[in-house]
């Protein structure tokens, strides 16, 4: 890996990657990041310093190993382990907004 990383736009051409906000999995994983923060703002003032807080820190944890997994992306097998270790906490945000999405129905 290096300077001639490439990604696709919307259009189909390619389009040179120079920075962790350009891959569109980090995009993606910042915008769910901001959902839970605005969805997370309805629970209820007794969850707010428990479950409010870990799916909070579990979804920002996602977009900062991803960040960090670029910047050692040189390194193959530390490129591994950090986006390994993105997935359990994306798995953790999922699941607690999943639970929330049932309470609520």
């Amino acid at each position: 890996m290096g300077r001639e990383e490439t990604g696709r736009e919307e259009t189909g051409r390619k389009r040179d990657i120079r920075h962790f906000r350009d891959l569109e999995v980090y995009r993606r994983a910042f915008d769910a990041a901001m959902r839970i923060y605005h969805i997370t703002k309805d629970f209820p003032a007794e969850e707010r310093f428990s479950l409010v807080d870990q799916i909070r820190r579990s979804s920002r944890s996602v977009c900062s190993n991803l960040a960090e997994a670029w910047r050692k992306r040189r390194y193959i097998a530390v490129f591994k382990n950090k986006v390994t270790d993105s997935m359990p906490a994306l798995l953790n945000s999922l699941s607690h907004h999943v639970l929330h999405l049932c309470a609520t129905k």
